[in-house]
């Protein structure tokens, strides 16, 4: 494809707001690469695996680490990684297109949830909101990892982000996968991340706000891994709860009680009472 793109030095023609039919061709190649940027981990992930199960590496390498490391000078994290997310790529990419409607095409059925969000959520989908739904895969499978992100694009002004899903992830509750129990915890969590003024704070569930504010699985699963790198980020989580407090919250001062007028003593009394010499002289 790199090959087959020819580099322009000059407009093909000089039709001010109409392409040719050449220049449409050529809009069509330039967009068509420009997308394979997108999608280029769905497309890696799926072929490493190939090599890997297949060891179509055994000709050159004795391990696979090997072989895309002299190849690619990737490591085996990262070659994994892609793996790991390419399945979960193409079932939501499936779940999106299914629901983006031709170019020109009509259609009475009514829109959906989805629908109204499916093309902007297409656009935007790239390997890192992939990566956050593979523990939800590695816990489940890929059709509960679908949903969780279905039930993100579905809430209406949603602005789909690797960091939304992050927090939609962490929000899922612990147990068997029930999809109406994920579907609510999902909705509650998101309905919480408008950035207004809470207003009616009388009204806010504070314990289940820090619940969610700390990611607990995570900590849970980093304290079984390395309890001296939990201990550090909750050090951390607190330093920061600390900074908040005395940069966000108004120091309560303790108003100075007011200076009581002191008795004077028996000698000033009676220095300042005049006496016969001190007064006036009539």
């Amino acid at each position: 494809m790199a090959q087959a793109l020819q580099p322009l030095r000059r407009p093909l023609s000089q039709q001010p707001t109409t392409l040719t039919s050449d220049e449409k061709g050529m809009l069509a190649q330039c967009v068509a690469a420009v997308d394979t940027l997108q999608w280029a981990f769905w497309l890696a992930g799926k072929a490493l695996e190939n090599i890997k199960t297949g060891k179509l590496y055994r000709a050159e390498c004795d391990s696979f680490d090997e072989f895309v490391w002299r190849r690619w000078q990737m490591k085996k994290a990262y070659a994994n990684k892609l793996i790991r997310t390419w399945r979960i790529a193409e079932a939501v990419f499936e779940l999106l297109s299914n629901e983006v409607a031709p170019i020109g095409a009509t259609s009475r059925k009514k829109p959906t949830a989805l629908s109204l969000h499916a093309e902007k959520a297409l656009k935007a989908l790239n390997q890192a909101q992939v990566w956050e739904l593979v523990p939800v895969a590695d816990t489940w499978d890929v059709d509960a990892a679908v949903l969780v992100y279905k039930t993100v694009v579905e809430v209406n002004g949603t602005n789909v982000t690797a960091k939304v899903i992050n927090g939609a992830v962490e929000a899922l509750p612990d147990g068997d996968f029930d999809a109406e129990q994920v579907i609510d915890h999902i909705r509650s969590y998101l309905e919480t991340m408008s950035d207004d003024d809470p207003e009616g704070s009388d009204d806010i569930d504070f314990a289940a706000q820090a619940e969610k504010a700390v990611p607990y699985r995570w900590v849970k699963r980093l304290a079984k891994k390395d309890t001296a790198a939990a201990s550090r980020y909750l050090d951390s989580l607190q330093s920061q709860i600390d900074r908040c407090r005395a940069e966000l919250l108004p120091a309560q001062q303790t108003p100075e009680p007011a200076e009581q007028p002191t008795e004077p003593s028996p000698t000033e009394s009676a220095s300042e009472v005049p006496t016969q010499a001190d007064a006036p002289v009539a």
